[in-house]
């Protein structure tokens, strides 16, 4: 057998001991409110959220990928509460849950006045109930508070002063039952048209204290999807943004908490394409693929393996840069020694 067959075998056995028997404790100092780890690259993925099928889901999508993703995203709104099952079930497989919170109520879509029902008090025990079941479940949780809040698409959106204020009460309630294990993330939509940093992102910020990581949110939707949609490389969705958020966090650790390609005979390329731009870029820590067909919805196919191609792609990207497993496979023709699999005995390298 080759070495890198030999660390491939490795790799797969390490991930299953992690995935077993390796969970995050939130053992960080309460202050401190960063993420765990250093520098390395890790991915995430979303899947569909129905409790009924969400363990087979994600099994499913596991095997797909032929590896673990460090993350996996679920949507939550205030019907639902804290999803002990779902992050109790990641934590055993040694993934990190990132929990989207929307705004509003799955019996009450559409609410444009959620932000003023917040600052009345009328979430104030749903957060509370959310902090004691986070702060219980003793796992970190990464904490994405009514994202995508620059975008008219949202009940929530494009309110920043009101937006604001919820946002810091919510905290508070966090902190007030010690919640200290919950990451908070801030995730605005990628700039659009004619709209800045300045007016259409940091309006919303709610200052350094109540934020962990920085997050941006966007898509490739294609040339089909509508008339003011067109095909754009990644570095046409992401590059302004990006740019900005480096210039005004540069303390934050910096993600890409929703990404996705539409379909069409330059997925493939387009999915290489970004690969090389999140390897090559030091302050791009991690992201979550939206790994959804939304067909149903009106939008496009997000999954990563909609075509044979594409899944190739992103299948041996996924395998050969597997933060779970703790290194990174060596380029084919070079010699496998121990320094390819750095942190075995750090306990931080485990926790990212």
């Amino acid at each position: 057998m080759s070495a890198v067959g030999s660390l491939l075998l490795a790799a797969a056995a390490l991930t299953g001991c992690l995935g077993r028997g390796t969970l995050e404790k939130a053992e960080v100092p309460a202050e401190t409110g960063k993420p765990i780890g250093g520098d390395t690259k890790a991915f995430g993925i979303y899947q569909w959220n129905k409790d009924s099928t969400y363990q087979a889901g994600l099994e499913g999508e596991i095997n797909a990928l032929g590896t673990s993703p460090t993350y996996a995203m679920y949507f939550v709104d205030k019907d639902m509460g804290f999803p002990k099952d779902i992050v109790g079930f990641n934590s055993q497989r040694g993934i990190k849950t990132v929990l989207s919170q929307e705004l509003e109520s799955y019996t009450d879509r559409g609410n444009s006045h959620v932000l003023d029902s917040i600052l009345a008090g009328r979430w104030d025990g749903y957060f509370r109930r959310f902090a004691k079941d986070a702060r219980g479940s003793r796992d970190v949780i990464y904490y994405r508070f009514g994202y995508e809040m620059n975008g008219d698409w949202m009940s929530w959106g494009e309110q920043p002063e009101k937006y604001t204020k919820a946002w810091k009460r919510a905290w508070k309630i966090f902190r007030d039952e010690k919640a200290y294990n919950v990451r908070w993330v801030f995730s605005a939509n990628v700039l659009w048209d004619d709209r800045t940093v300045k007016a259409d992102i940091l309006p919303y910020y709610p200052g350094d204290r109540y934020v962990d990581v920085v997050g941006l949110d966007g898509y490739n939707f294609g040339d089909n999807h509508s008339r003011n949609h067109h095909w754009k490389s990644y570095t046409d969705v992401f590059e302004t943004s990006l740019d900005a958020l480096k210039k005004h966090f540069p303390s934050k650790p910096l993600w890409i908490t929703e990404i996705g390609c539409a379909e069409g005979p330059g997925k493939a390329e387009w999915i290489r394409d970004f690969f090389a731009h999140f390897n090559a870029d030091p302050d791009v820590r991690v992201f979550v693929w939206f790994n959804e067909d939304k067909q149903y919805a009106g939008e496009p196919n997000w999954r990563f393996d909609s075509d044979k191609d594409s899944a190739e792609r992103f299948r041996n990207w996924a395998i050969y840069n597997n933060s779970i497993t703790m290194f990174s496979l060596p380029t084919l023709g070079e010699e496998t020694t121990a320094e390819f699999a750095p942190g075995l005995g750090n306990d931080a390298a485990v926790r990212l």
